[in-house]
């Protein structure tokens, strides 16, 4: 981007408005001695260069990537070019979810040689362009921009200047998921439903690893490059055909807010770990958005099935004027026979009707209750009763909406603040009880 000129700087101004303060004053008093007051002014303004510099600066602003995932670092590089000039300043505004990694060098100073201040000598001919670089870190998930980059210039000793302020690129920051344990992988939950997963061998499609090659085996499934460079026969081992279907849903209904924002980043956070650990094991995976214009992705096996689904969720954030119809989900979105885990904070009843919709239709539902704050009580004697009222008949309601829940069959689990997921979906993970 380049300045969109050169302009009088902030000291050829003030020393102007000195000049002609004194000037005025003089001729409205007659007194001839104020016109001294006006030549220092006057000397200084005569001594500055009259021709405005005719090169703009020209600032060049690169990231070292456009994806990330949360608290990763991103470098990013601003080269000024231009000129001529005596003092370049370039500085970098992070935006509030983005921190800096070096506080003290978020202002960097140059001087008309390109070396950066302090300088103890100046260079014998002219260093390279002036650049600063920055490393910063993404805080939360989403897409938005890590901050902008201003570029302050001074020339003609100090009588011009110009700036100009270039807003970074979006940046993509994938919600990383949470720790989760191998021994308690979520798939074991399909035990209870009689489904069970692609983690062996098969006769599939998909590419599962090499082994040697032992009689019996078809020779189609030969690897000749393998094979070749390592001097014995190996074979292609391949997938099971079937694998485990898991659709998240993820209940972004609420409106803006803090509290919303902390159910959708727990909610995000917890279908971003139950993906990947799927995904692992060559399951497929899938994902439906709540809020706003409804939208899905069918399941699909693959890592490259992780970055869609975490594109996906980057734009569960962003509030949408489409009024929702979650009534129904569309069958392309939920494959027969796949199981359905639903993050929600259960505070909106049009969520609600979306889980009695699921149920209805046969599949297999898990509910996480993602909400982990209540309603405020205020200190005040005379509004303490009452709030503290308010508050029980919205921990009744709350109370009852779990329950129609279970008596559909449905599974309400709570995540607290602090508690891992595996904690919170061990009670699934245990064989049922054989009754005799």
């Amino acid at each position: 981007m380049t300045s969109p000129g050169w302009s009088a700087s902030a000291r050829t101004q003030r020393l102007a408005t000195a000049a002609l303060l004194a000037l005025v004053a003089a001729i409205l008093t007659g007194h001839v001695a104020l016109v001294l007051l006006a030549a220092p002014a006057l000397g200084a303004l005569a001594l500055m260069p009259r021709r405005r510099p005719g090169a703009e600066l020209a600032v060049d602003v690169t990231l070292s990537g456009s994806r990330c995932f949360e608290g990763e670092d991103v470098t990013i590089t601003a080269a000024v070019r231009g000129g001529p000039v005596e003092e370049i300043m370039i500085s970098l505004e992070p935006a509030p979810r983005v921190t800096l990694a070096d506080p003290a060098q978020r202002v960097r100073t140059f001087l008309g040689d390109g070396a950066a201040r302090p300088a103890a000598r100046p260079a014998a001919r002219p260093a390279a362009r002036p650049a600063a670089r920055w490393v910063v870190r993404a805080d939360r998930w989403g897409r938005y921009s890590p901050g902008a980059v201003l570029v302050s210039g001074r020339a003609g000793r100090g009588g011009f200047q110009t700036s100009v302020r270039v807003e970074l690129d979006p940046l993509e920051i994938f919600p990383r998921a949470v720790r989760m344990r191998s021994r308690l992988v979520p798939a074991e939950l399909l035990r209870r439903i009689g489904e069970h997963t692609g983690r062996a061998v098969g006769e599939g499609v998909e590419f599962a690893g090499l082994r040697p090659y032992v009689p019996g085996d078809q020779l189609r499934d030969v690897n000749r490059a393998v094979s070749i460079r390592r001097g014995q026969l190996h074979v292609n081992q391949r997938a099971a055909a079937r694998a485990a279907d898991l659709v998240v849903v993820i209940d972004s209904l609420g409106g803006p807010g803090q509290v919303a924002d902390r159910t959708l980043d727990a909610a995000v956070h917890g279908a971003a770990a139950l993906v990947t650990a799927y995904l692992r094991l060559a399951d497929r995976a899938g994902i439906v958005v709540l809020g706003g214009a409804l939208r899905w992705l069918g399941p699909a096996h693959g890592m490259r099935q992780f970055y869609r689904i975490a594109e996906l969720m980057l734009r569960a954030r962003y509030d949408s004027f489409v009024a929702p119809d979650v009534g129904r989900v569309p069958r392309t979105a939920l494959p027969p026979g796949a199981l359905v885990v639903v993050f929600s904070p259960l505070l909106d009843p049009r969520a609600f009707g979306a889980l009695t919709d699921l149920r209805q239709r046969g599949f297999p539902l898990i509910v996480v209750d993602t909400l982990r704050d209540e309603p405020p009580v205020s200190p005040r004697p005379a509004q303490s009763r009452r709030d503290g009222l308010a508050l029980r008949l919205w921990r009744l309601d709350r109370a009852a909406t779990r329950a129609a829940l279970r008596d559909l069959g449905v599974p309400v689990l709570r995540w607290d603040a602090g508690a891992e997921l595996d904690s919170v979906l061990a009670p699934l993970r245990q064989p049922p009880a054989v009754r005799r």
